[in-house]
């Protein structure tokens, strides 16, 4: 691999110690994004039980994950606990408990009382702005805080359609590569593979064991009709990275692409249809891309998409319909952003550059609903998280603070974006919604984890 497509792959650039997330004040980023939609006030009531079949430290943990969930939805702040509160919900009498009057006295918008009879958990999820009451199925506790956690998810992405008739995203799944120094010290001086975890950075698994660096993880988007089991990734198990498709069940991943030379950053359109990706098959790194099946895996040939004389391109991401590429090019100097049809062609595509602030951008990512771009920009000196605003027609700039932030990737809902952060030590994954100044810190501990990628459950 020749140094200019090390430099390429750079830019763009043990399990999770910690499962419990927190905003990490300590690394002083910041979010800097004016909005419109201020966070609205909740108050989730302590775990009633007069029989239960855990202990009150288990519960404990169970109130944290809903209360995190809420406090990170980007629509809702939890507020503190009050015994006046605590007493009001308590009441048998839905009447008194769910009465509008009372909450907005409080100052709350929406109140949320939880019950446990044995190991059955029922949730009751109340908006005091229209004194609609919803009541959810009952849950059945395993005891297992991995498992139960996952079901706390569902019910706060259920009490987030209740509350604001819009998909929440607790439920969602994280993807990210996991890079350890290697223990046998064999050859390779790191290792890396592709894992899992929640949200909140909870429930982490390893998915490949390829035993080699494997690194820019992407699931393949969502369909009722398919099973949405299946991400892509670059693999260097044979020497070259070449592109796989994997299993979020297991097993050893399949090579997707069969292409001579480099191949690294791929994107697959929403659509499931097509895959683009930096090949230097043709002697420059250039943009390439793939007809797919996901059942299948490729179909056809793949085909030079873009390409300048004495120029890189990197980091492909497709627009939501699936008719245009963002990506990133030296043609003009300086790393920019531009845009062209994803539709072949035997004339050079225009591309249209949208970085025009700073020289040195990357790894740019489509917003789910099509309004804006998030990448990462070199500015004074470190990588922030920058947002392009198609609307606007304006950049601008994201996140603040130390440690270089890279690898921004949406959630469905287009309001939260994981990265990571990296210093000369470490490399941590963060999320941040563009309605808190908060940036969530979801990762810890030996390794450094980046390239985090998000999907739907």
């Amino acid at each position: 691999m020749n140094k200019r497509w090390l430099l390429v792959l750079l830019a763009s650039v043990a399990p999770l110690a910690a499962y419990t997330a927190e905003a990490d004040q300590s690394q002083e980023i910041r979010v800097h994004l004016s909005t419109s939609s201020p966070l609205q006030p909740a108050y989730i009531g302590k775990i009633q039980s007069a029989a239960a079949a855990f202990d009150s430290s288990y519960l404990t943990q169970l109130e944290s994950v809903l209360a995190y969930d809420l406090n990170y939805n980007g629509s809702t702040k939890v507020s503190a606990r009050s015994p006046d509160k605590e007493q009001i919900l308590s009441s048998k009498d839905n009447a008194i408990a769910f009465n509008p009057s009372s909450w907005k006295n409080f100052g709350i918008s929406y109140a949320v009382r939880l019950q446990l009879n044995g190991k059955l958990l029922s949730a009751s999820a109340f908006n005091a702005q229209n004194g609609s009451l919803k009541s959810f199925p009952e849950i059945a506790l395993t005891g297992d805080l991995n498992h139960d956690r996952r079901q706390i998810h569902k019910l706060a992405d259920g009490i987030h359609k209740a509350f604001f008739n819009k998909d929440g995203v607790a439920n969602s799944r994280l993807l990210f590569s996991y890079q350890v120094k290697n223990p046998r010290q064999d050859g390779a001086e790191w290792l890396s593979e592709i894992w899992e975890c929640d949200w909140d950075g909870a429930n982490a698994r390893q998915l490949t064991h390829d035993g080699s660096y494997s690194v820019s993880p992407v699931i393949v988007p969502h369909s009722a009709k398919f099973n949405n089991d299946r991400f892509l990734y670059v693999s260097y198990k044979m020497g070259q990275p070449k592109i796989y498709i994997g299993s979020l069940k297991g097993g050893e991943g399949k090579r997707l692409i069969d292409l001579r030379g480099n191949q690294l950053l791929p994107t697959i359109s929403p659509q499931r249809d097509k895959v683009a990706f930096i090949c230097d098959a043709g002697g420059r790194t250039d943009l390439f891309m793939q007809p797919f099946n996901p059942e299948t895996g490729d179909v056809g040939k793949p085909v030079q998409l873009y390409s300048y004389p004495r120029s890189t391109q990197a980091s492909p991401t497709f627009s939501p319909d699936g008719s245009k590429i963002a990506f990133v090019s030296d043609k003009d100097g300086g790393m920019r952003i531009y845009i062209i049809p994803a539709v072949s062609s035997d004339k050079r595509s225009n591309a249209l550059m949208i970085s025009k602030q700073n020289r040195e951008n990357s790894c740019p990512c489509w917003s789910p609903d099509g309004t804006k771009l998030a990448y990462s920009a070199k500015t004074n000196g470190i990588r922030q998280i920058w947002i392009y605003d198609f609307a606007a027609g304006e950049e601008m700039q994201l996140t603040t603070g130390p440690g270089n932030k890279e690898n921004p990737y949406w959630a469905p809902d287009s309001k939260h974006i994981v990265f990571n952060s990296t210093d000369n030590s470490s490399s941590e994954l963060y999320i941040v919604n563009l309605n808190q100044p908060e940036a969530i810190k979801i990762s810890r501990g030996p390794g450094k984890k980046h390239y985090p990628t998000w999907g739907a459950r």
